[in-house]
């Protein structure tokens, strides 16, 4: 009995109609209800509003008046458990407990995730920085072939420098034995300088063979004897300087540096064969030293001076591409650092392309003690290009190809500059060729014009 009152009023409850509750409770018959179940049911009977057919209903055991506020107290309770026992004790409390673990669990997968992300960028990171660690190790490792071209061309600079320097001294010393400067073998005129410049081939320059030699006193035996006397020193004192003052080709040509210096004040063996051969080729016959200061007090004889200055400025230009030649085949610097010099690392390039067994020293008959400008520029334009390792060196790194092809254009600036210089020379030469050949034809033309004035 208890239990279906429970299901009752848990019915009652669910459906919130007290009435369908009663008239379950009192449709139950009455073999299963007590005497006090139906007592509680007639005094809520009589307390209630119900109509006839209620009564109907109830039966002759019904009890008016006492359930219908003890179902509405059940009711209420009921309502009352709903809410403050199961809903805030059990079902609000579930729910946090349930968004908390939830909460928990979602943080606890994405830390998980950030794991896997912090893993995978220092992962990403790592990778770049080896990556860019080989790269950087592979660039800035440069190949030994692309050090030819820094040792090469330490002292380049310097050479070039003194070149220039010995050119422009000699241009000086060439104006200044034109015009008879004091300090000159041609002051006085053509007859000393030829005199002087006699006794020096006689020493330096002569060979006793030329001329037709047969036998002992002909040829040019007795023109090169030194001192007349028989057994006496004749000709060149040192055999390798024959006719140096007339060979252009043994020279200049063929050597690719003049043991030449005039900037260190002191005398050299190429020093005095230049200045013989520039002797022979630019003014063999200086300028005349008639015209004194008195009579330059002349109208015409300043009319001639001027005439032999344009003579000398000529000379000038045309001794201008020889002394240019000559300065940059002199010696040059060789001045290295920790004690090495540049002309070794020059003298090993030139070895590699010299058979086997080639030393030191006969690299250096042929490029010279000191290398020349020119000699370093030979070197670094045209001879490295020679040897095929330079070629099979090719496959190296693309940063060391990029550095080979800077300093190859590099290379080819300055040969570049060296031919933009020849060229000027040349239109230089042209020029005064021009106006040479024209100088009759404007002397003929002024004096017409005079004429017809």
């Amino acid at each position: 009995m208890i239990v279906f009152v429970f299901l009752g009023l848990l019915c009652s409850t669910l459906m919130a109609y007290p009435k369908r509750s009663f008239a379950v409770c009192f449709g139950i018959p009455c073999t299963f209800c007590g005497p006090l179940d139906c007592a509680l049911a007639a005094a809520s009977y009589l307390d209630s509003t119900y109509t006839m057919d209620d009564l109907v209903m109830v039966g002759n055991n019904g009890i008016p008046g006492a359930s219908d506020d003890n179902i509405e107290d059940h009711i209420n309770e009921e309502e009352w458990w709903i809410v403050r026992d199961f809903f805030r004790k059990f079902f609000v409390r579930g729910l946090a407990e349930m968004t908390e673990y939830l909460s928990a669990f979602g943080m606890y997968q994405v830390e998980m995730i950030g794991y896997l992300l912090d893993a995978k960028q220092q992962i990403e990171t790592q990778r770049l920085f080896w990556k860019l660690h080989a790269e950087a190790h592979k660039d800035y490792h440069p190949s030994d072939d692309f050090c030819w071209y820094g040792t090469s061309a330490r002292s380049m600079a310097a050479s070039e420098t003194r070149g220039r320097y010995n050119a422009v001294a000699l241009a000086e010393w060439n104006l200044n034995r034109q015009l008879g400067d004091d300090a000159t073998n041609a002051a006085n005129g053509v007859g000393q300088d030829q005199d002087g410049r006699w006794r020096e081939y006689v020493q330096r320059f002569c060979d006793p063979k030329d001329n037709n030699w047969v036998t002992a006193g002909t040829g040019l035996d007795l023109a090169c004897d030194h001192d007349g006397v028989v057994g006496g020193p004749v000709g060149a004192i040192d055999k390798e300087r024959i006719n140096r003052d007339v060979d252009y080709t043994g020279l200049v040509e063929v050597q690719k540096t003049i043991d030449m210096n005039l900037s260190d004040g002191t005398v050299q063996s190429g020093d005095r064969d230049v200045l013989a051969m520039a002797a022979n080729l630019y003014g063999n016959h200086v300028l005349s030293r008639s015209l004194s200061r008195d009579k330059l007090r002349n109208v015409d004889a300043r009319s001639l001076y001027l005439a032999l200055r344009s003579v000398a400025a000529k000379r000038t230009v045309a001794q201008n591409s020889f002394n240019a030649i000559v300065g940059m085949r002199s010696s040059g610097t060789s001045d290295g650092t920790s004690g090495v010099d540049t002309r070794e690392f020059i003298a090993a390039a030139f070895k590699d392309l010299m058979p086997t067994g080639t030393s030191d020293a006969d690299v250096y008959k042929m490029i010279g003690e000191n290398p020349s400008y020119y000699a370093q520029l030979e070197l670094l334009g045209k001879k490295i290009y020679e040897n095929p390792d330079f070629f099979a060196n090719l496959y190296d790194t693309p940063a060391n190809v990029e550095r080979k092809k800077a300093a190859m254009k590099g290379i080819a600036l300055m040969l570049d500059r060296a031919l933009y210089e020849s060229e000027l020379r040349q239109e230089m030469l042209m020029s005064v060729l021009l106006a040479n050949e024209m100088r009759s034809n404007f002397r003929t033309l002024n004096k017409d014009l005079q004429r017809d004035k």
